[in-house]
């Protein structure tokens, strides 16, 4: 008997926008058509002839509710290139794939540069409540170094709209699920790998240094190139004839002459210029949450890996990178390529053990395996779970204040606080509500626990006694 097929919306860019998103779709589309009827939604400056001639597509802009499969994955990013994803996402809801759990940068980029202040201040406060004021105000000094201006806004992910609009979440590392888990229903996050591309047949250029220290991807500045730079300038006192190599765009001029770059390349060069390599750097802090997709391309390649403990990096198997301090990247990396040139027992490890993880997660049977979950998890929930459906929620950091609370801004999240007896009102319409309360007394005549606990409760006035803290309500 035939699988029997989804029908299914990616809402995506395509190539040949430059994020490695549009790329990520085209793997998806093309390794699951066997049991997904696809359409793709796409954003401005996509080529819709980039897709295969059985996935059908619409402009992101010409989506309409009514016509719309109940599977609906949105690829969430931090690039520029998502702005239109984001926005149908928060019309439209569904499920997001979250590539980054930071999305701060991209969205006060794009709203500035299309004159929309007041929806950006909007995404503040949603976020934020009554502390957006004094986080516009740390926000506000333009005039700090590009790179520590990065990690400010790093500080403010700007997530919470978009994790309000989605009713489940796709993660690419258990880093990013272990951040946004706590902003959905039990069941409703998954984690899944990060397919790569079959590789091409490959002619491998010379080694421009008889030993190639090497970054490979976009540079960004998290990505901390000028340590990285610092870190070889020390190396080259050991090893005189190192050179670094750099494979990919948006790197500067001026480097020194032991440096290379290549820019963007297209896939046969690009892997046969990560095969030069002798060492990989992707020393990324702070991150965003993100799977580097250039370090699992390298780790397939056998390439030992140096990272920093941070982020989706402390996830990687400890047997198949050598992770490093983040506040001590120059003395780490030195530290890690004296070790590894000593030891060529250990350094084989990593080559090995880095490239059975990569082909293992970036396989097209892992990418089956996991996309039929996302799709079932997509697929289920409009109609299966209550929490979901029909509702009103309501936010103490957003929402004005009800008689007989005060708001707490020393809660994390932001809280409703009670003392005595106090009682909340809902919609109308509302027939009940889950209520996301601790402290001691009660709720509806429920006993609170001393953990914030979701509890289930039947009619529109809920009845409140004893001191406690409201985090959420939802109206049914």
């Amino acid at each position: 008997m035939s699988e029997k097929r989804t029908e299914a919306l990616l809402v995506t860019p395509l190539p040949p926008l430059k994020t490695g998103l549009a790329t990520y779709a085209m793997r998806v589309l093309e390794n699951t058509s066997d049991f997904v009827d696809w359409t793709v939604a796409y954003t401005s400056g996509s080529d819709p002839l980039t897709l295969p001639s059985y996935v059908g597509s619409i402009p992101v802009e010409e989506l309409q509710e009514d016509e719309l499969p109940d599977a609906r994955i949105f690829q969430v990013g931090n690039s520029p290139h998502c702005f239109g994803v984001v926005q149908a996402l928060y019309r439209l809801s569904g499920t997001a794939l979250f590539h980054e759990t930071t999305i701060h940068h991209m969205l006060r980029h794009c709203y500035i540069e299309s004159s929309r202040w007041e929806d950006y201040r909007r995404e503040i406060r949603f976020c934020y409540g009554p502390a957006a004021e004094d986080v516009e105000k740390d926000l506000s000094n333009g005039n700090i170094p590009a790179a520590q201006y990065d990690r400010k806004l790093k500080q403010y992910p700007l997530l919470g709209r978009a994790l309000h609009a989605s009713h489940s979440a796709v993660c690419l590392n258990p880093y990013a699920a272990s951040i946004i888990r706590k902003s959905y229903p039990e069941g409703c996050v998954l984690t899944i790998g990060h397919p790569l591309s079959p590789l091409p047949e490959l002619e491998l250029p010379l080694k421009p240094f008889p030993l190639c220290f090497g970054m490979v991807g976009t540079n960004q500045y998290g990505r901390n190139l000028d340590k990285i730079i610092e870190a070889v300038e020390l190396l080259r006192i050991d090893y005189p004839a190192a050179g670094l190599v750099l494979i990919g765009g948006n790197y500067p001029e001026g480097l020194p002459e032991w440096t290379m770059r290549t820019g963007r390349l297209e896939e046969m060069e690009y892997q046969s210029w990560i095969r030069t390599l002798d060492y990989v750097f992707d020393v990324r802090h702070p991150t965003c949450g993100e799977t580097s997709g250039s370090l699992l391309e390298a780790m397939r390649a056998g390439i030992p890996s140096i990272v920093t403990a941070s982020g989706a990096f402390n996830n990687l198997p400890s047997d198949a990178v050598i992770r490093i301090p983040p506040d001590s990247i120059v003395q780490g990396i030195r530290s890690a390529i004296l070790l590894l040139e000593g030891r060529p027992d250990l350094r084989n490890t990593l080559s090995l053990k880095g490239a059975v993880y990569a082909v293992d997660t970036g396989s097209e049977e892992r990418l089956v395996s996991d996309w039929k979950r996302v799709l079932r998890l997509a697929e289920k929930l409009p109609q299966d779970n209550p929490v979901v459906e029909n509702l009103v929620s309501i936010s103490p950091a957003w929402h004005e204040l009800q008689t007989g609370f005060t708001r707490d801004l020393g809660t994390v999240p932001v809280t409703w606080k009670f003392s005595g007896i106090a009682e909340l009102e809902g919609p109308e319409c509302s027939e009940g509500a889950m209520v996301t309360a601790w402290g001691e007394g009660t709720v509806g005549g429920i006993e609170l626990d001393s953990e914030p606990t979701v509890v289930s409760l039947d009619g529109r006035t809920l009845s409140f006694r004893g001191d406690g803290w409201i985090s959420n309500v939802i109206w049914k």
